[in-house]
């Protein structure tokens, strides 16, 4: 069976809520209403998106990647299971989905610094996640005054779920999204960077839960004063919401970037006759950014938690992955419980 192909028990699923098509049902459940396709389909979407980042970034080398179909019209590069190295990151993705099958994970972030260690991000792709007890309403986040505007996790939290075809769309979407700002808004990255994966955990997680590949660490990451951040896209299936915003010293201007890829995505969505009416942005709406505005890769987690540790590189070698993972919310071990600050502690409040 080909990588990225799976089964699906789909005898439960409601017949009238499908995509009928052939390549999508290979890899994602023809139906997403139910919690256990609901988190299927989210564990397969996880692998996807960050694997084009990883591509269309050129973080990795092309032989770590292979084409696949996620639609009848549309294929991107995804992490080759034949590829040792990266194999072992797609394991590390895999386990972060586990967690999320639990939910365990409140956010799936890939950071990318100067240096190995370093706590301050120059870029990250940060993926959030909210959980929907019936399917509908999604834990309550606290008071908010009504002049307040809403932020873009804060808007995730009220969508309902619309459908499987609704869900295709929005991650056609977003790879559509990754995609663009890859390529057309971000500057390259310099040529000595280091990158991993970072994960935290959410509230009331036992304190022994681990996911597998994971190190337990003290830190997170912050993002500078005058970074700029822009949103990806989100997803909605029917137990579960997840959110992708992009952060990088490599972006111009967030504002312009989101007004080009709304325009992008417009256009896109039009052509496939997808609804991109619920793509949520965050300075259009909430005014929350200033218009002044060799690889090494590892994962990591926090509970917070962070990814495998980085491993220096000789010219001419491709980047290997180690994770680490850091406990936020008073869940530790070690020294982790010293360091409970969010990861935006630097930057404007977020969620």
């Amino acid at each position: 069976m080909p990588p990225l192909e799976a089964g699906y028990d789909e005898s439960i699923n409601n017949s009238k809520d499908s995509v009928d098509d052939h390549r999508w049902n290979k890899i994602f459940p023809n139906c997403v209403a139910d919690s256990n396709m609901s988190a299927a389909f989210m564990k397969r979407a996880i692998y996807v998106a960050f694997s084009v980042i990883l591509h269309r970034r050129k973080i990795l080398p092309a032989e770590f990647f292979s084409k696949n179909y996620i639609t009848s019209k549309m294929s991107c590069f995804t992490l080759c299971f034949k590829n040792v190295k990266s194999h072992a990151i797609s394991q590390w993705l895999k386990a972060c989905g586990d967690a999320l099958q639990k939910k365990h994970l409140k956010e799936l972030c890939l950071v990318v610094t100067k240096k190995e260690g370093e706590v301050e991000a120059v870029e990250t792709y940060s993926l959030k996640f909210c959980y929907y007890e019936d399917g509908r309403v999604a834990a309550d986040l606290g008071t908010r005054y009504n002049e307040e505007p809403s932020t873009p996790f804060e808007k995730l939290t009220e969508l309902e779920y619309k459908g499987t075809g609704s869900v295709r769309d929005q991650l056609v979407l977003l790879v559509r999204s990754i995609i663009y700002i890859t390529q057309k808004v971000l500057k390259p990255l310099p040529p000595d960077f280091a990158v991993n994966f970072r994960i935290e955990y959410a509230e009331g997680t036992p304190d022994d839960f681990k996911v597998d590949g994971f190190a337990d660490t003290s830190k997170f990451y912050t993002l500078p004063e005058d970074i700029q951040s822009a949103t990806l896209g989100h997803l909605r299936p029917g137990h579960h919401g997840a959110f992708m915003d992009c952060s990088s010293k490599y972006m111009e201007d967030a504002y312009k970037a989101e007004l080009d890829l709304k325009r992008h995505l417009d256009e896109i969505a039009s052509a496939l006759g997808y609804d991109s009416n619920e793509s949520i942005y965050q300075t259009m709406e909430t005014g929350n950014v200033s218009k002044d505005s060799k690889q090494n890769i590892t994962p990591e987690k926090t509970k917070e938690v962070e990814s495998p540790e980085a491993v220096p590189m000789k010219p001419g070698e491709s980047p290997i992955v180690a994770p680490k993972k850091t406990r936020a919310s008073g869940r530790s071990k070690g020294h982790v419980n010293d360091s409970q600050q969010s990861p935006y502690s630097k930057t404007r409040s977020r969620k």
